[in-house]
Order: structure tokens, then sequence, then C-alpha cells
């Protein structure tokens, strides 16, 4: 009997669960009957209202954010402009990389600032990846600005990988010298023969050689870069108006020039004498093309040193720059370039050189390198925003 009962009570269990969920079941329908009736109870514009009003929230969302994000853009874009004129260049590094990394809206500037103010604290391979960061999206109004101090970045860069080479060809020369003394049993300075760091191999003159050419395509690819940046065409001064006029004053003249020649019977040859028909300055694109032709040159004769100190071949101490043109003097060759960039933005309608200064929030460039209106080339200046 007992193993009987508990199958009926089994049997009974099932049966109960069974009708609470067909229950459980109705009820669901029931409701959702009652919520549907009372959905189409509601007329069709208030049902409209309530999806607006019920998605309304992540929209707001994003404007309270971009309104928070400007509202400390603002104290944070002042602190860094007060340390760069300052002249805390490292403190307005961080700073402008602060506002740079929270810069939605016209996101060049905080790569443009960043990158200007690495350029006044000497860090030109940084400088150099921040301004193209800011080429990629900067507005053609302002394309001038960001290649003006990109041009100035990558010829100071430039500028410091010759000094390099300098300093290498010097070391070169000094290790020639310590190899050729070890040689013939002379003193010499035993450092100059140790390898760079432990595990390396010893020092060897084609190596060193191999080195410096590899250090002068780096300054000639600057230079390179650099002409390219000076022939944007956005900063190409727009042509002179005026619709052909000195064509027509010369027509107007009625052959008056081929006459005044003949009365002046050779005045040309004077104006030659005097000095006067002499060709104009180069351009700073034409001065970069000439300086990334001449570091290739001494380039192609490092590296046949090296190969001939690969090949045993080579007969004493090189000499640095032997077999191309000698780089110019740093001083010199900086103040040529500012003074260039100054004559070709004031051909542009920029302002005047000067040491970078930001121009400013209002971007009026009332400071040395700012022009009359917004984002107006500084000439031999590097300009932020």
């Amino acid at each position: 009997m007992g193993a009987r009962v508990e199958p009926v009570a089994e049997a009974a269990m099932s049966g109960r669960r069974e009708q609470a969920r067909r229950r459980a079941q109705q009820k669901a329908a029931r409701d959702r009957a009652a919520r549907e009736a009372r959905r189409r109870a509601v007329p069709a514009h208030v049902r409209r209202r309530r999806r607006l009003l019920r998605w309304s929230w992540l929209p707001a969302l994003v404007l309270l954010g971009f309104a928070v994000n400007l509202l400390t853009l603002g104290p944070g874009y002042r602190e860094a402009r007060a340390a760069y004129d300052a002249g805390d260049e490292w403190d307005a590094v961080d700073l402008f990389d602060s506002v740079d990394g929270r810069t939605f809206v016209e996101g060049w500037k905080g790569a443009f600032n960043a990158g200007t103010a690495r350029y006044r604290a000497g860090l030109y391979s940084t400088a150099i990846r921040d301004l193209d960061e800011a080429l990629e999206t900067v507005p053609d109004e302002h394309r001038c600005d960001v290649q003006t101090n990109r041009a100035l970045a990558l010829q100071a860069h430039e500028q410091q990988t010759r000094e390099e080479v300098e300093v290498q060809l010097a070391y070169v020369e000094e290790l020639a010298a310590a190899l050729d003394a070890q040689a013939a049993g002379e003193p010499y300075d035993a450092e100059l023969l140790e390898p760079p760091y432990e595990g390396a191999d010893e020092p060897t003159v084609a190596d060193e050689l191999g080195f410096a050419g590899y250090l002068l395509r780096m300054a000639a690819d600057d230079a390179a870069l650099a002409a390219e940046a000076l022939a944007d065409p956005a900063c190409t001064p727009p042509p002179s108006q005026g619709g052909g006029g000195q064509d027509d004053e010369q027509d107007q003249a009625g052959g008056g020039q081929d006459e005044q020649q003949d009365r002046g019977g050779g005045g040309q040859d004077e104006q030659d004498q005097d000095g006067q028909g002499e060709d104009p300055p180069p351009t700073p694109q034409q001065q970069a093309e000439q300086r990334m032709q001449e570091l290739l040159d001494l380039a192609a004769d490092v590296e046949r040193l090296a190969q001939a100190a690969q090949d045993g071949t080579l007969e004493g101490a090189p000499t640095p720059g032997a077999g191309g043109q000698e780089a110019p003097d740093p001083a010199q060759a900086e103040a040529q370039r500012q003074e260039a960039l100054a004559e070709r933005n004031q051909q542009a309608g920029g302002g005047g050189g000067g040491e970078p200064v930001p121009s400013g929030g209002d971007g009026t460039g009332s400071a040395p390198g700012g022009g009359d209106g917004p984002g107006s080339g500084g000439g031999g200046s590097a300009r932020n925003w």
C-alpha cells in the first residue's frame, strides 16, 4: 500500500503546478491586453511625446558633456597660455597636452598649441609629430599657420641633426687617430675604443661613419619636408590685381620702350655694371631644397668613406665634411631662414618675425608674430591659438 501512495501524491503535486502555471499565463495575457487597451486609448500625439521624452536623456547628456568640456577648457587654456608667456616651456607643454586631450571642437588647435610649445622648448621631434596631427584636420584658412610652424620645427630639427653629425664626425676622427696610435704602439685614449654599452662590439671607423651618413640623410629628409611645407599653396601670396595693366601700358606706349633702348645706346649694360640686374635672392623653399641636395651629397661622400673603411682602403683619418660642401654656421643659417620667412609672410600679408608668441584666444595677433585677423600667420615666429 505504501508503494502505491507515493505516485498518487506526485501526480497531485504535478497537477497543482500545472494549474498554477496556466493561471500565471492567463494573468500575464490579461495584463498585456489591459496595457494595450490603455495604450490605444491614449491619443497618437501623446504617445509620440512620451517616446520623445523617454529618449531625450541621451542628447541632453551629450550636451551636458560638451558644456562641461567647454567650461573646463577655458581655464585650462588660460593657464597654459600664462605658462607659455612666462617662458615656462615645460609647464606649457604639459598644460597644452591636457587641453589637447579634451578638445572635441576644432581639435586641431590643441595639437597645434602643443606642437608650438614643444618647438619653443626644443623638443623638435615631438613638435613635428603634433603639428603633423594638427595638419590632418586644420581648415584651409588656418593651414598656412600650421605649415609655417611645422617648417620652423623641421628646420630646427635639421639643424640639430647637423650638429649631431659634426659631433659624430669629430668622434670618428678621434677614433681613427686612436686606432692608428694603437697599431703603432703609441699612447692613445683607451676610452675611445671601449664599446658604447655592455655586450656591444668595439667601435669601428666604418660603423661610425655609416651612422654619420644615416644622420645626414635624416637631416636631408627634414629639409625636404620643410621645402614641401613652405611650398604649400595655402601659404602662396595671392597674385597682384590689376588685370594686365602693365601690358596695356606697354601697348599704349606704342613701341616707346624700343625707342628708349635705341636712344640709351647700351643703357642695359650700364645697369649690369652697376649691379642692378642681379638675380633675386632664393626663396625659403629654394634654400631648403638646396640644403637637402647638399646634405644628400655629403651623405654620399661619408658613405663612400665608410665603405672604404670597411674594405680597408681608407688612408688616414677621415676629415669631417670631406668630399662635400661644409655645413653653414648654425647661427648664420638660422638668421637667414628667419629673415627669409619673415619676408615671405610679409608678402602674404602676415605679421613680422620675433620670438614664438601665442596669439591669444581671440586671434587678434597683437603680439609679435601675429597677423591682423584670426589665423593670420606670423613671419619667422611660431604662434599659438
